[in-house]
């Protein structure tokens, strides 16, 4: 009886646990995403991992630009690279199609420097001919020094020789000469084909979402390009950094829809103060 009396429904009990009930389907409706609103709060939610010169306005600019016009996002990028970054190390990770033969992924350190343009590239893992390559812009007639990886030639040659970067026995072992390398170049490279496709109409790209890579968190743009021309790839994906706004991995794929190239950039510190002694070739076993 008493239970009875507990559980008896009464009329107000009844209005209360339909106002509860409705007041819940609210609620739900009220915190269920639409895609709309995943879009315009995905920036918000990705501010707080991201150093906070970038402010939520350029990750919302740079989510609109990645959906609609990836040739204004990467002007955006070589806008925001241009006049602040000097130098920076990093590691580099490339994999090429070579005369129809994806190689092995090569590691390299790297150091760079922008003015003038300077380059060391020191392989540590799977090293084409030569292991280690320094090239600064203007010096010893645009030529670069290359130490053999073979240690035998290495004492042929006293140990470096002097070559072009883009003659025909260097670009044997890569399909990007040493003097078209990092980031400033690599985005001037993207553009000039974007726009070319573009220009002609034949044009087609993607939003291809957000991803990690190496522990960093990057918008994906995909581009598409026809057979008809001398285009590098079908289908090209650049991952660009939510932080630096810097593309840290580029990956390219033939009209067989194979892998035909990878870069990544990997651990990069910018401006840490290298100098023209940095570059010198007794400071790199040259």
């Amino acid at each position: 009886m008493v239970l009875g009396r507990i559980f008896r429904p009464t009329n107000r009990r009844v209005r209360l646990l339909v106002g509860l009930f409705l007041a819940g389907l609210f609620c739900i409706q009220c915190t269920t995403p639409t895609s709309a609103t995943r879009e315009s709060s995905l920036a918000t939610a990705l501010e707080g991992e991201i150093v906070g010169r970038n402010a939520p306005a350029v990750l919302a600019k740079v989510d609109r630009l990645a959906r609609k016009d990836h040739i204004a996002l990467l002007e955006f990028c070589l806008a925001n690279y241009s006049g602040r970054i000097q130098d920076y190390t990093c590691t580099f990770e490339k994999q090429e199609m070579l005369h129809g033969r994806l190689g092995k992924l090569q590691t390299i350190q790297v150091k760079f420097k922008e003015s003038p343009f300077s380059v060391v590239l020191a392989w540590v893992k799977n090293a084409p001919q030569g292991d280690r390559v320094l090239y600064v812009e203007g010096l010893r007639d645009n030529q670069m020094i290359v130490r053999p990886t073979n240690g035998f030639l290495r004492s042929l040659t006293g140990g470096s020789v002097l070559r072009e970067p883009d003659g025909a026995e260097a670009m044997q072992s890569t399909l990007r000469p040493v003097n078209m390398f990092g980031f400033k170049r690599g985005l001037e490279n993207l553009l000039e084909v974007y726009r070319d496709a573009r220009d002609r109409g034949e044009l087609r790209e993607e939003f291809g979402g957000y991803y990690d890579v190496e522990g960093r968190k990057t918008v994906k743009l995909v581009r598409y390009l026809p057979a008809t021309r001398d285009y590098p790839a079908w289908r090209t994906d650049v991952y660009i950094d939510l932080e630096y706004l810097l593309p840290v991995r580029i990956e390219g794929y033939n009209w067989d829809k194979k892998l035909s190239s990878s870069y990544t950039y990997r651990d990069v510190k910018f401006n840490i103060g290298l100098t023209d002694d940095d570059f010198l070739p007794e400071q790199n076993d040259l």
